[in-house]
Parts: structure tokens; sequence; C-alpha cells
């Protein structure tokens, strides 16, 4: 699995397929509103493009698991999807 930070749509920088399997976050926008920056988990880069087609400038990292901060805590969306997997 991987962590990502990347350039997205910065009028909608949700995925374009859902649901999606890792949790997102919107952690900003350029200062010129020219796009918003995307933290993501997912198996990997191929994954991120699928979701995110106009994805720029993909910086990502091996990871073993998720990791919930103030900053980017559970997604609501996310925790109920575990919850209705049983995980």
């Amino acid at each position: 699995m991987i962590r990502a930070r990347f350039k997205a749509n910065p009028e909608d920088y949700r995925p374009i397929k859902w649901p999606v399997k890792h949790p997102y976050w919107c952690s900003g926008y350029a200062a010129d509103n020219s796009h918003s920056i995307v933290v993501a988990y997912a198996d990997d880069v191929d994954e991120i493009l699928s979701n995110w087609p106009e994805a720029k400038d993909i910086e990502a990292e091996q990871v073993d698991a998720y990791l919930f901060t103030s900053r980017f805590p559970i997604p609501t969306w996310f925790a109920e999807q575990q919850a209705k997997a049983g995980a």
C-alpha cells in the first residue's frame, strides 16, 4: 500500500470512482487556486490515476498501515465502510 500526495482538480478534488478502497483528504489548495493537494492511500500509483486521472506530481511512499492524526482523521464515510465490512 502507498500513501500518496498529489495535485488534483481545484474545483472538485473527489475521486471519479466511488466507493474507493482507501481514505483520502484534501490538504489544501495552491495559492493561485490552480490545483488542490490531495493525500490518499492506495494499493499503487495506478489506483491513484484510476481514481484521479488528472493527478500530477505524485509523490508516494510505501506504508504498512493507515496513520490517522488530528490533521488526517479517519473519514466518516471510511469508518462507516469499515464497520459494514466488519473490519
